[in-house]
């Protein structure tokens, strides 16, 4: 009994130390440290157009109510937003108040993009739609790309960073003799938007009595944008 449970235990000791033994290799290679990386980082800067053909455009509307009109006024405040200037306004501020005469007066401002065509005679046509006790005046023109309009700027500044890295990879990989780079990250940075140069005669046109002279038929406005990007390219270490 004794020599076979001494046989059992010299087995199993030996087993576990072969299996140590066994695994040894395969830890050692799970566990190898990764291999030495040069790098070479660089900035790249690209830009481009962003071009619309529409302007945003922020109506503002101040009327006084009775009570017994409140219903109706929401559909008078888009119908005169609708007859000065055909589109799809929305309404995107609403304030609501009473004042000491015992009348609602509220204060809303509507929102729609309009070609360049339409904005010729905006405060004209806006005073036209107003009346007594509804008061509509523009807020604010501007050429603000839409959201789409941006990505798409977006999508196409990416792209040119892309070509403009794998240039430079290959000539990197040009004078480095036996040494092979790749493409190791690529960080892009945020759009830098440089505004037109109407920008600011367009807000002006927004102020009380001004108006806004359009060129006459449709015109594609552009902003400048910029894109930065750190590219890493990455080599294996030469071995000593």
């Amino acid at each position: 009994m004794k020599r076979a449970l001494a046989a059992f235990v010299g087995f199993a000791f030996f087993g576990f130390w072969g299996l140590c033994l066994f695994a040894a290799p395969a830890m050692a290679q799970q566990f190898a440290p990764n291999p030495i990386q040069d790098q070479v980082v660089l900035n790249l800067a690209v830009e481009d157009w962003v071009p619309t053909q529409t302007a945003r455009v922020v109506l503002n509307a101040d009327a006084a109510i009775q009570g017994a009109d409140a219903g109706k006024t929401r559909d008078e405040l888009l119908a005169a937003a609708k007859k000065t200037a055909p589109g799809d306004w929305r309404i995107v501020r609403f304030d609501r108040s009473t004042d000491p005469a015992g009348l609602e007066r509220w204060s809303a401002s509507l929102e729609t993009r309009l070609a360049e065509s339409a904005l010729g005679g905006l405060a004209d046509r806006a005073k036209q739609s107003s009346r007594p006790g509804l008061q509509i005046s523009v807020a604010q023109i501007d050429f603000t790309p839409t959201l789409a309009e941006s990505e798409a700027a977006r999508a196409k500044l990416r792209e040119a960073l892309y070509k403009r890295a794998s240039e430079e990879l290959q000539r990197l990989n040009a004078v480095a003799n036996d040494r092979k780079f790749r493409l190791a990250r690529i960080d892009f940075g945020t759009v830098q938007m440089q505004p037109h140069p109407m920008q600011a005669r367009n807000m002006a046109a927004a102020a009380p009595g001004a108006d806004f002279k359009a060129a006459g038929g449709e015109m594609e406005l552009s902003q400048k944008a910029t894109m930065h990007a750190n590219v890493t390219f990455s080599a294996n270490a030469p071995k000593d």
